[in-house]
């Protein structure tokens, strides 16, 4: 995947709706609830890195920042850290989990 653009790293998002996540081991679910019951054809497994980026996308913390917090927990180049915050935001996005909080 390409490196997000600038306004995208700029962006602010924050979770849609009524979401559950749930901490497994060292992975988590995510688990849209919706009339009180779970979709559980919806159901997201995240690894450590996208349990950071989904915990700090709060609607006030620019992507910028969460990316940068990539670099440094996980002494990856900026490039590849915003490749992978990118894809994941994308998926989020797309599956109706996460929102532009602007």
């Amino acid at each position: 995947m390409s490196i997000m653009q600038s306004a995208d790293v700029l962006s602010l998002y924050r979770h849609a709706g009524d979401v559950v996540m749930r901490r497994v081991g060292r992975e988590a679910l995510l688990v849209p609830v919706r009339n009180r019951a779970g979709d559980l054809d919806s159901i997201f497994t995240l690894n450590e890195t996208a349990i950071l980026l989904w915990e700090a996308l709060d609607g006030q913390t620019p992507l910028e920042r969460v990316i940068d917090r990539l670099c440094s927990d996980y002494d990856v180049d900026r490039e590849r850290a915003a490749a992978d915050a990118g894809e994941i935001v994308r998926t989020l996005l797309d599956a109706g989990l996460l929102e532009r909080a602007e």
